[in-house]
């Protein structure tokens, strides 16, 4: 009976106390072979990507094939991935595996509707293994390391809750007070790849511990921060930092004072609403109306608003359900197959319904045609140095009759599902009401595969409305080249034409192009105002949400380019191909070099 091990469920985070990973096992055979799940964080993060270590033990003479089946819901969203591990026999086999997990968007007031599956297959017995998700609704969601927050990590939970804000007589959204808005991790199970921390707002480690990580898992950490994460270092003046990175993209990072003890509870007040972007108000708010409708359609975002309004022609519908309805009963009854022809109404009546569904279709697709079409808006920072393009793309899009809806990412991504406005077409939409969010009907889950980032289901859904935010890393050649001068010279070499570039000076001296960049051509900037640069920067914004318009305050940063472009090969990232895409629009900004 020793050799079989009891799954171990994972405990809520403020009963693990010193644990800063939540691990469960399964016994895959007589042998005694064991297959465990070892989540990086003690929360499963709420949106993005978990990082598990899985590790086989495996004691039988033959190789063993591992598989494992991820399931991770919120509300009505269901997001399936599957992964596989060879284990060689009498060895001892480990591999983290990225998990992808459904943005909990979705979840009513009471929370509880958010859970991570894993199932393993083959197994000896149980082999489910269930890890404990939440995070707070308002705070962005924060990852302490056990050196900062191992013991004071329950103080910390209970200070945030006590502070978050509740409606009187209403229970606080996704759980309240029970919710921690926390994790506790073990640095150096960290992973070395950036989609690990795409589901955290804010990391939390000592200086001491950024130093002794790998190489390969601070590069991680620095490209989620130029995706717009937040790194808190802690540590006296003067300690190691993130070194001499050009720049932090979307994100940040604060060196922290620290008296090097634990973490006193109202440190939490530190993590408030405003302290970070949140990933998940970001999908429920970015694309939405406001609550209370005021101040009508000017307050529409402006790519809902390119969009536009499509009508449901429910009247057509009605008079071919009328004339169904004449035809099938009495006309059918008295007519087609009167008295002494009944034996007509097997044939007459497979006849007429076959009729009216042809013309149900003939009407669904003459309004709504095949495909879709869709605007999208991207953000890219552009390392030069790294030859890489970090992408943060939202996109809507109106979808007619699809005949298949899976595509491929051509680098990782971070792709999650945000919020509508209610309306006939939208399947994922608002309530608003008390009960939180509601999800609409959905014929299959959405479903991701890892081997070659693959994503298919309800991503994209026939005769729909639906939002994406991406996230992802482009490797690149395109860069902008800069040779100074009394009147610097710029060179693109970005396969697609860029609208006007702009350029601040170490000086603090805005330059811009004359006009339109090709690529390779050489232009001579001309010095302009700060005022003109501000005037074209809030333009060059228009079309993206207000959140990421609040991103750029109207100087720009000393050193760095900003351009624009239409073109998508500009460094917009494709999703699915029977969409026309009408209008892209790609804001491109980053530190200059000299080559």
């Amino acid at each position: 009976m020793k050799r079989f091990l009891c799954p171990l469920a994972a405990a809520a985070l403020t009963c693990q106390g010193l644990r800063a990973q939540a691990t469960s096992s399964t016994v895959l055979d007589e042998a005694g072979s064991v297959v465990e799940t070892i989540s990086v964080f003690s929360l499963i993060p709420p949106s993005g990507f978990a990082p598990v270590n899985v590790r086989v033990t495996n004691h039988a003479a033959a190789e063993k094939s591992v598989t494992l089946t991820a399931t991770s819901t919120a509300g009505a969203q269901q997001l399936e991935s599957r992964f596989s591990l060879a284990a060689p026999a009498g060895k001892t086999t480990e591999r983290l595996f990225m998990i992808p997990v459904c943005a909990g968007i979705t979840m009513t007031s009471r929370g509880g509707e958010a859970s991570l599956t894993v199932r393993v297959q083959p197994a000896g017995g149980p082999g489910e293994h269930s890890f404990a998700t939440g995070a707070s609704a308002t705070r962005p969601f924060t990852a302490f390391s056990r050196a900062l927050a191992a013991k004071s990590i329950s103080d910390l939970n209970n200070s945030a809750a006590a502070a978050e804000p509740s409606t009187a007589g209403t229970a606080p959204r996704y759980g309240g007070t029970s919710t921690p808005f926390a994790a506790l991790y073990d640095a150096a199970m960290l992973p070395a790849d950036w989609r690990g921390f795409s589901g955290l707002d804010v990391l939390a480690l000592t200086a001491d511990e950024w130093a002794a990580l790998e190489p390969g898992v601070r590069t991680a950490v620095l490209q989620w921060v130029k995706l717009g994460g937040v790194l808190d270092l802690y540590g006296k003046q003067g300690s190691a930092g993130p070194g001499t990175a050009p720049g932090t993209g979307r994100g940040r990072v604060h060196e922290v004072a620290w008296n090097g003890r634990e973490l006193e509870a109202p440190e939490a007040q530190r993590y408030d609403r405003t302290f970070a972007g949140n990933r998940r108000h970001e999908l429920e708010n970015s694309l939405r109306l406001p609550e209370d409708g005021a101040g009508g359609p000017g307050n529409e975002t402006p790519l809902l608003r390119a969009l536009g309004k499509k009508e449901f022609a429910a009247w057509q519908v009605g008079i071919i359900l009328l004339l169904f309805g004449i035809l099938v009963g009495p006309v059918n009854l008295f007519y087609f197959a009167k008295a002494g022809q009944r034996y007509r109404l097997f044939y007459t009546t497979p006849v007429i319904s076959l009729a009216a569904s042809a013309m149900l279709l003939a009407v669904i697709f003459y309004h709504d045609g095949t495909g879709g079409k869709g605007h999208r808006a991207a953000v890219v920072y552009l390392e030069a140095a790294e030859h890489a393009a970090y992408v943060h793309q939202v996109q809507v899009s109106r979808t007619g009759v699809l005949f298949g809806g899976s595509f491929t990412m051509e680098e990782p991504a971070v792709v999650s599902m945000a919020l509508l406005p209610d309306s006939r077409w939208t399947r994922l939409k608002p309530v608003t009401s008390s009960t939180g969010y509601r999800g609409g009907f959905h014929a299959q889950p959405q479903r991701y595969q890892a081997a070659d980032h693959s994503l298919a289901g309800d991503w994209f859904q026939s005769r729909s409305e639906q939002a994406h935010i991406i996230d992802t890393i482009q490797s690149t050649r395109g860069r902008i080249e800069l040779q100074p001068g009394a009147s610097p010279v710029i060179t693109s070499t970005f396969a697609a034409p860029l609208g006007r570039v702009f350029y601040l000076d170490h000086d603090g001296k805005y330059w811009s192009s004359p006009g339109l960049v090709p690529p390779g051509t050489v232009v001579t900037l001309t010095e302009i105002s700060a005022g003109e640069f501000g005037a074209w920067q809030a333009g060059a914004l228009a079309v993206l949400p207000e959140s990421l318009r609040a991103e750029f305050p109207g100087e720009g940063r000393r050193g760095f380019f900003y351009a624009s472009s239409t073109d998508p090969r500009a460094g917009i990232v494709e999703t699915l191909t029977s969409i026309d895409w009408e209008s892209s629009h790609v804001f491109l900004h980053g530190p200059l070099r000299t080559p």
